[in-house]
């Protein structure tokens, strides 16, 4: 059985309902998050929980629980699912409204959701390399807000599984920006690169970990501008999100691209020890 959490209730997953005049889903109006918990222990939960209240602030959402509050029920769910290893899904919509109209109604109460999925791929040193393909995104603007209105990247990984491929990675007026469900790393001449939080993506915690393990190895690293050659011309291509952790990518475009992992091992080995902290 997993057990969920909606609106002050503890209960079965397939027992949680929310009405249809939910703005969640209406209109995709609610902010989301996800985060890994190995052996029971959320892993970098105020990170998470940071980026989720700058999301709410974001789009306006005030929700009537503290932050403590939510770390508290995120903890009870985590303690009451019978897995060492979870990925955990949080969810605050704007909540039910009798009437569907696109400006929100302030008196609504919003809606508040978590729950507990198996944590599958647990970071390892024998973790696959994997094949993406390059794509123009076409996504909205606001890409470093965590909203449920995941249409655009549910098509990529759509197309993406229809092809056989691990990930699309997106690209805008020729530079790099995200994965439709990662973000994005390379390294030339033994630097690391990776996307600014300037380039319309969403503000990774794994990526924030893994820029802060490579800094701490004395890695040479820049958040810039990447562009499809440079990605293409890379010695190491890396993606990162919270439920596969990093992964080395193979091949882009079904070519080979796959020169060296030199300094994504040294990387690797440090964040599964995180992990393991």
């Amino acid at each position: 059985m997993s057990v969920c959490y909606l609106n002050g209730e503890f209960l079965n997953l397939k027992d949680a309902k929310i009405s249809p005049l939910d703005r969640g889903f209406l209109f995709g109006d609610s902010i989301y998050e996800v985060f890994a918990a190995y052996d029971k222990k959320a892993f970098r939960i105020e990170e998470h929980l940071d980026r989720f209240y700058i999301n709410l602030k974001e789009i306006k959402l005030t929700v009537n629980i503290s932050r403590q509050e939510l770390k508290n029920i995120i903890e009870l769910v985590i303690q009451k699912n019978d897995l060492s290893n979870q990925i955990i899904y949080l969810q605050i919509s704007r909540g039910y409204e009798e009437i569907r109209n696109h400006v929100p109604d302030i008196k609504s109460e919003s809606t508040i959701f978590i729950c507990s999925f198996p944590l599958k791929n647990l970071p390892n040193h024998n973790s696959d390399k994997v094949k993406i393909s390059l794509r123009e995104d076409f996504r909205w603007g606001k890409s470093n807000i965590k909203s449920t209105s995941l249409l655009a990247n549910v098509l990529y990984k759509i197309q993406g599984n229809e092809e056989n491929l691990d990930e699309i990675i997106l690209h805008d007026n020729g530079y790099i920006t995200e994965g439709a469900v990662s973000n994005v790393f390379c390294v030339k001449n033994k630097k690391v690169l990776t996307p600014s939080l300037q380039n319309n993506i969403l503000p990774g915690v794994t990526r924030s970990v893994i820029i802060d393990i490579v800094k701490k190895l004395n890695i040479p690293l820049a958040e810039s501008r990447i562009s499809v050659e440079d990605l293409k011309n890379a010695d190491e291509v890396w993606i990162t999100n919270t439920t596969k952790g990093i992964l080395l990518v193979s091949e882009i475009d079904q070519i080979k691209v796959f020169r060296e992992d030199m300094i994504f091992k040294e990387v690797q080995e440090k964040f599964i020890q995180e992990t393991l902290a």
